[in-house]
């Protein structure tokens, strides 16, 4: 959508199609979730949670952010989303009182999500006439998106699938300690996903309309997403006591996990910058799906094979060591097509 946002037509046609991909998933994720209610015994007794949350997983995954990130209009929609989830609190507050009132977290996420929804398709609607989606703009979106759609899928394996690795051989303690250290890591490295998307989008269009000024802002934005990396590093390497004395004073022992964990919060600010605004913008989709599917395969194997004798501070060298191993093989890719060489190139020869 960045590369044609002057285009009404072809935007249009975009659109359609992500509504439609959507609504395909849309039934997918619903149908596998009435599968899970019939078929796992643990849901029976929560089937109404398990409706509610596939409910508000559904409502959003219709966000519309990707429109305005695209079209440089993130501003516009801002703030929409942030009403939108200051709204959920505050009915979250006023309304849920007793513990069987869970679904009603799901519930009221429904309401607030739906309705900045609908805004925000009022908005686009308004810009670009929406139309019912056609089967071939649906199919073209799903084509479209599957390279970071199989992206994020092969990556969570290794990112969820450690705690329950180490919990094979570790103690509760242990595993609950890492675990908090790690889901804090991971929450400060999604500091990073807003600045992403932003640069993502304007580079897309440059790449495809002026890669002369593409390349130049790529450089720019490198040095702002690796700058943010490291300052995450750098404050939560100086925070971490305090972090862990407010959110999990019962593991003191979480502090030492957290400190080495952070380290990986620089190499993925600079994975961002070689896989996600270098490698798929150039169209390099194939090879950075094959680099993540190696790393998370060597990685499980890592994990299985030497945290029974290294643990947890063996799982967070594992988690770093497959970070650094994504940058070498997306650096040694981004270099072997000569893509990125051919674009330095030009920005020299225009200076």
């Amino acid at each position: 959508m960045a590369r044609v946002k002057e285009d009404d037509s072809k935007l249009s046609s975009l659109v359609s199609g992500v509504v439609g991909a959507k609504f395909f998933l849309s039934i997918c994720v619903a149908v596998i979730g009435l599968f899970a209610i019939l078929l796992i015994n643990n849901f029976h007794n929560y089937a109404n949670l398990v409706v509610w949350g596939i409910a508000f997983a559904i409502s959003q995954g219709y966000n519309p952010v990707w429109y305005f990130l695209a079209r440089g209009r993130f501003g516009q929609y801002s703030s929409i989303d942030f009403f939108s989830r200051l709204m959920y609190l505050i009915l979250c507050l006023v309304f849920i009182n007793k513990e069987d009132e869970g679904y009603l977290i799901f519930a009221i996420g429904v309401v607030t999500a739906s309705l900045g929804n609908i805004i925000g398709y009022i908005i686009i609607n308004r810009q670009v006439k929406l139309r019912i989606p056609s089967m071939k703009d649906s199919i073209e979106s799903l084509k479209d998106g599957f390279s970071m759609f199989f992206f994020v899928g092969v990556t969570s394996v290794y990112t969820t699938l450690n705690l329950v690795i180490l919990g094979i051989s570790q103690t509760a303690s242990i595993v609950g300690a890492y675990g908090i250290s790690d889901r804090v890591v991971r929450a400060a490295g999604s500091l990073l996903d807003p600045i992403n998307r932003v640069i993502f989008a304007k580079l897309s269009h440059l790449y495809h309309n002026d890669f002369y000024e593409g390349i130049k802002f790529l450089k720019k934005a490198a040095l702002i997403i690796i700058l943010a990396g490291c300052f995450i590093f750098i404050g939560g390497e100086v925070f971490s006591s305090y972090i862990i004395r407010t959110i999990s004073p019962t593991y003191p022992e979480a502090l030492q996990y957290l400190r080495l964990l952070f380290i990986f919060i620089p190499v993925l600010a600079l994975n961002n910058v070689i896989g996600i605004h270098i490698m798929i913008p150039l169209g390099l989709d194939r090879e950075f799906n094959i680099i993540f599917l190696l790393v998370s395969v060597i990685s499980v194997g890592a994990m299985v094979i030497l945290t029974p004798s290294s643990g947890a501070t063996g799982m967070g060298i594992i988690t770093i060591g497959t970070e650094v191993a994504a940058c070498i093989g997306m650096g040694w890719m981004t270099f072997k097509s000569g893509k990125l060489k051919e674009g330095y190139k030009m920005v020299k020869n225009n200076v």
